[in-house]
């Protein structure tokens, strides 16, 4: 396809809004909101499996000292793939910094929620929810996780299970929506809609 993205290196990766009450017109589903660190792992043509985060600004490369994931990424992520994700941690979002220690604190986690690159071919353009059965059929095995979506009925019920399971809320994503890759920075949809409970 004319003008497609193409794999060259990490991407801009998309971000969700909040949700402002407003009525859902179209079909939805729900995926646990992970309080991690954003993280993209993607491998080129040539080289190991690399870990980046979202902040492009800064250059996040954390391919280094994060090696012992990067090399267990490679038994299952092939070459031309890039796939979004959150970098969680045993003991929680405090010790992930620790993750990046000599000495850890806690083991590391990934969660796995879209492919954007699928050996070659970018894929954001595919509807949601055929994305997410690509995710959910990833040979995802030891500290790597796909997160699963559900239909979204009440959304009330979809917040409470959720942070009844441990996680700081959900985010709602439309069915038939593409994933975009910003060219200059991050890109913001509508499409996917972030939600934490009100504490009071």
């Amino acid at each position: 396809m004319e003008n497609e993205p193409r794999l060259t290196g990490p991407i801009w990766l998309m971000q969700p809004i909040p949700y402002f009450g407003e009525e859902l017109r179209e079909r939805w589903a729900w995926e646990p909101k992970i309080d991690g660190w954003r993280l993209q792992m993607f491998r080129l043509e040539e080289g190991p499996v690399q870990l980046w985060g979202r902040r492009l600004e800064t250059h996040p490369n954390w391919t280094e000292p994060l090696r012992d994931l990067s090399e267990a990424a490679g038994e299952w992520l092939p070459r031309g793939s890039l796939v979004d994700g959150e970098l969680y941690s045993t003991g929680g979002r405090r010790w992930i910094r620790s993750l990046f220690a000599r000495v850890r604190k806690a083991e590391p986690v990934v969660f796995v929620f879209d492919v954007v690159f699928w050996k070659g071919d970018f894929v954001g353009h595919w509807p949601y929810e055929k994305r997410k059965e690509l995710v959910n059929g990833l040979p995802l095995t030891g500290v790597f996780h796909a997160v699963r979506e559900k239909p979204l009925g009440r959304l009330e019920d979809a917040v409470r299970e959720a942070v009844a399971a441990g996680h700081e809320g959900v985010v709602i994503k439309e069915y038939g929506s593409v994933y975009e890759v910003g060219r200059d920075g991050p890109l913001a949809t509508a499409h996917w809609r972030k939600i934490k409970p009100v504490r009071r």
